[in-house]
């Protein structure tokens, strides 16, 4: 059985522990809601972005917008995003492993990694990684999701890759965030998370017409997918983090009650011992 002193030790060094996760746990909290607010101020607009988007390919004719057309050939891209650090628990691993899954099934593509861990995963892989972005994660901003669009948008143009993915982890709660992968190029109706509400029997008339606006909009929707697939990224990442240092906490506290359970049944012990001794010494001498 350990003595005192280890056991002392060991308390220690569990409670300086506890008082990192436990402070890793509280700005888990705050980056999370910070991010799911920056997402619900910019709902709104994407939100009409897509459903418009949606409503022009749904009721017009004669639509033609390459970034609607699809390629005969299958070289697809991929967006994947995961996180800067660990400590989160499978969050990194399920969305890696999500993504390279869906590689496996493709025998051309290119890789576009936004996180550390998404690039070092592939590194591993001995994948090779074709475009990099590495302060996407920790703080997104329309700025990234814009940058991201062209970067993207340009190798498209070139006739680079024929299809593209994104794929991210969706948080729904607190408690569950799932892995997920949609596509943004081409663009297809059925891809559209958007639901147009009224229904028409004609043909739409766009001002100045239905190419013209599809041309704006196009890059908006690409922006506002990729916004929001960061946002949900860094709110998944935080919410996991958080969860997998409350259930540290919780490992923590009852490793601590268990061991002052033994520590002062030691210390009982050795104070009995004392007071026997004591007591003897006195009987001798007497």
């Amino acid at each position: 059985m350990a003595d005192v002193a280890e056991i002392r030790h060991r308390i220690k060094s569990i409670e300086d522990t506890h008082q990192i996760t436990k402070a890793m746990e509280l700005i888990s909290v705050a980056k999370m809601r910070k991010a799911m607010l920056k997402h619900q101020y910019s709902a709104a607009y994407f939100d009409t972005v897509r459903y418009t988007l949606k409503d022009i390919m749904r009721h017009s004719t004669d639509i033609r917008n390459k970034y609607l057309m699809h390629r005969p050939d299958t070289r697809t891209a991929y967006i994947v995003i995961a996180g800067d650090k660990g400590l989160a628990g499978a969050f990194n691993s399920n969305v890696l492993n999500l993504a390279w899954e869906h590689m496996q099934k493709r025998p051309v593509h290119y890789v576009v990694t936004i996180g550390q861990m998404a690039r070092a995963f592939f590194e591993s892989k001995k994948q090779q990684v074709d475009l990099e972005f590495t302060h996407a994660v920790t703080n997104p901003t329309l700025h990234d999701a814009r940058g991201i669009m062209r970067d993207i948008l340009e190798l498209y143009d070139r006739n680079l890759m024929d299809e593209v993915y994104l794929v991210f982890t969706r948080m729904y709660s607190t408690v569950k965030h799932d892995p997920q992968m949609v596509k943004l190029l081409p663009i297809e109706e059925k891809d559209i998370q958007a639901e147009v509400k009224t229904t028409y029997s004609g043909e739409i008339y766009y001002d100045p017409s239905p190419k013209e606006v599809l041309n704006v909009l196009v890059p908006q929707y690409l922006t506002g997918m990729i916004y929001s697939a960061l946002i949900h990224s860094s709110a998944s990442e935080h919410a996991s983090r958080m969860l997998a240092m409350s259930n540290a906490n919780k490992n923590a506290d009852k490793m601590l009650e268990a061991l002052n359970l033994d520590y002062n049944r030691l210390r009982q012990g050795a104070i009995t011992t004392e007071l026997l001794d004591l007591s003897s010494g006195r009987f001798s001498q007497s």
